[in-house]
């Protein structure tokens, strides 16, 4: 079955500008699995985000993990934890995103 087939059947309708980029992150390509995961976010699918995002942040892509920090802390899709929040703004911070050094700064660690 092809992709078009499963999002008629599911009722979905995924905007072209997307379609793209869900077939890349499908392949796993990491910036792509990271921009499907932000895209779930956007749609209220947060769990699923959440899965999404720790396979790119796991795969290097630092904006995941400054978002699976950002997630982790408010406990949107995930149980809230400090401490793995902490873990993911870090690994972001030391892989060169801006937001999370700041935010490492600010926080003293």
């Amino acid at each position: 079955m092809d992709f078009d087939s499963v999002l008629r059947i599911a009722g979905l309708t995924v905007p072209a500008e997307d379609y793209a980029m869900i077939l890349d992150a499908d392949a796993g390509a990491p910036a792509a699995v990271s921009e499907f995961g932000l895209w779930l976010l956007e749609n209220g699918r947060d769990t699923l985000a959440v899965e999404w995002l720790t396979r790119a942040a796991q795969a290097g892509v630092a904006d995941a993990m400054q978002w699976l920090g950002k997630l982790y802390a408010s406990g949107q899709g995930v149980e809230r934890d400090e401490a793995q929040a902490i873990v993911w703004i870090k690994k972001a911070a030391e892989a060169g995103h801006l937001i999370a050094q700041r935010q490492v700064a600010e926080l003293g660690l």
